[in-house]
């Protein structure tokens, strides 16, 4: 219990960070998000519970997959934006982009 504290703590602190950050330096705060923050952490958390290394070496794998469609899920978000789309619209596409491009790639490399 005292682990799953600890971590949702230190996570969040880390998300409150970057949000802070980015209300005053939104190109910093954004690349400050695309670190491997979440990715090393949750790879860590993994390591702490005594997760195998063959295990953890699969998640990190996982999140490499995930990496494409991230890129196409943000480039969508983006190009609406700039049109003028509502953020909560643009969002919705993005991740209907997202979902597509996941199943799309989990077919074509077998993850």
């Amino acid at each position: 219990m005292l682990m799953t504290f600890m971590k949702a703590t230190v996570s969040a602190a880390i998300v409150t960070a970057v949000t802070v950050l980015a209300k005053k330096y939104p190109g910093l705060g954004g690349w400050i998000a695309a670190l491997p923050i979440v990715s090393l952490l949750s790879a860590t958390w993994l390591v702490v519970e005594k997760v195998s290394g063959h295990e953890v070496a699969r998640f990190l794998a996982g999140v490499l997959s995930g990496l494409l469609p991230t890129a196409i899920l943000l480039a969508v978000t983006i190009a609406l934006l700039y049109r003028g789309w509502p953020f909560s619209r643009a969002v919705v596409l993005a991740v209907a982009a997202w979902l597509f491009s996941s199943i799309l790639l989990s077919r074509m490399t077998g993850l």
